[in-house]
């Protein structure tokens, strides 16, 4: 018998109880870079609108004459900064372009999130469990984790963009399908020696462990809608207090939807044992 959200998002909340002070301090880092990403995102939005507003304006302002000169600079790129917002790729349609900055922020905070989850899923298991906010945040940033979850992570980006290419949705059952990828790494690794398993096992033993539950972490996504709305008026602020709770309910979803299939030796075996070759995503 599996636990409600309502039940969970309660255990997450007697796990956090006492030690809110830990753990607003353990997301203070991803809380102050979602914080600075919303804060110029809205300041973008804030500034492109207003530049749309005052072309538009001066598009019917003005006589023909005036319009005609402004559709030319328009054309030629000649406004002020227009080519830095609307890059052409020479057709005038955008292009897409590679960032390298903002693809290492993502990393670095996909590794804190995934540190702070297990952090959570420890304090989850067991309440004496105190947390060292520094180094618990970025514990899976050494030699023996680093590599492993890189490769996790990749393969389960890939293989959600793969699916995204055919339907919107088939991207996102594919995602929560993946989604317990990282916890089920965690607790083989730390119960028996994983180095022979490939990365693709983790995948699939979440595809597996996920069967039936998708709906359900759905579900709970679904219920913090409110909380993130109130988050985004506060510039991101509000996260410094949200990631704490939705990150224990998570640890807590994955700790009742496992029990101890990953955690008791005899079945952990059980699990390399019967590892197969992976054919299918």
């Amino acid at each position: 018998m599996y636990k409600t959200s309502s039940e969970l998002k309660r255990e997450a909340k007697n796990a956090l109880k006492g030690r809110w002070g830990q753990a607003i301090l353990l997301n203070l880092v991803p809380a102050i870079l979602r914080a600075v990403v919303t804060f110029f995102s809205v300041i973008a939005i804030v500034f492109s609108v207003t530049l749309f507003s005052f072309v538009t304006d001066s598009f019917t302002s003005t006589g023909s004459h005036h319009y005609e000169q402004t559709e030319t600079f328009w054309e030629d790129g000649d406004i002020v900064g227009v080519n830095d917002f609307m890059p052409s790729d020479g057709t005038g349609s955008w292009r897409t372009t590679f960032n390298p900055a903002k693809l290492v922020f993502d990393l670095v905070l996909s590794f804190l999130t995934i540190g702070i989850s297990y952090t959570f899923l420890d304090v989850i298991r067991s309440r004496e469990r105190k947390i060292d906010a520094f180094r618990d945040a970025f514990r899976v940033f050494n030699g023996v984790d680093f590599v492993p979850l890189l490769l996790i992570n990749i393969l389960m980006t890939v293989f959600t963009t793969l699916w995204s290419l055919l339907l919107v949705i088939p991207g996102i059952v594919k995602g929560y399908s993946y989604s317990q990828s990282n916890f089920i790494y965690k607790d083989l690794s730390s119960r028996q020696d994983v180095q022979s398993m490939g990365a693709t096992s983790y995948i699939t033993e979440s595809r597996l462990l996920m069967d039936g539950h998708k709906g359900r972490l759905f579900y709970i996504d679904l219920s913090f809608i409110g909380w993130h709305i109130l988050c985004l008026m506060t510039f991101g602020l509000g996260y410094i207090f949200l990631e704490p709770y939705m990150n224990a309910t998570k640890a807590a979803f994955y700790n009742d939807l496992a029990k101890d299939r990953y955690t008791a030796v005899e079945q952990v075996e059980e699990v390399i044992e019967e590892e197969e070759e992976w054919t299918s995503f």
